[in-house]
């Protein structure tokens, strides 16, 4: 049966990229781990729920600021949300380079520097395509482990997954 095979490739793939990206900075190992075992039998696709809560948030967000920052008189007090649902959302799942661009955002904000905002906001920007991306593949490899885990088993037998050999009168 290849299905036991493919869910241990996958586990192994999972566990790799994801210490890829924690040895990289982008993630916080132990922050993440917290969300990983959040996951259990009666919520198997949490992680992947919040990996694409996480993404659809940000873009919202950062979607958001760009609009905020592109009009010609910033009114700054109006980023603020925007800037900590980031920082928040980052720092819960352990997106430690994304979390610290929201810092500088902050500051900048803090200043009202429209220039050193909009710089800011796209390290923030760069930060989130460094991560989504890689974040997609834990979503699609986390599919693929619920999927293998969720397919009910097969018989054993030559047969059984055939039809039937029994005549019907």
């Amino acid at each position: 049966m290849l299905d036991p095979y493919v869910k241990s490739l996958s586990l192994q793939q999972l566990k790799h990229h994801i210490q890829s990206m924690v040895n990289e900075g982008i993630l916080v190992e132990q922050q993440f781990a917290q969300v990983q075992e959040l996951k259990n039998s009666e919520n198997p696709k949490f992680l992947a729920q919040v990996l694409n809560d996480f993404c659809d948030g940000a873009e919202s967000s950062i979607a958001n600021l760009n609009k905020l920052l592109g009009e010609e008189h910033v009114e700054f007090d109006k980023l603020n949300a925007s800037i900590h649902q980031l920082k928040g959302s980052s720092s819960t799942i352990g997106a430690y380079q994304m979390r610290l661009a929201t810092v500088d955002l902050i500051k900048a904000v803090d200043e009202q520097n429209k220039e050193r905002s909009l710089e800011a906001l796209k390290k923030v920007t760069a930060e989130y395509l460094r991560i989504q991306y890689k974040l997609q593949t834990i979503i699609q490899l986390e599919n693929k482990i619920y999927d293998i885990e969720s397919k009910p088993a097969m018989n054993d037998g030559n047969c059984a997954a055939g039809p039937s050999n029994s005549k019907h009168i």
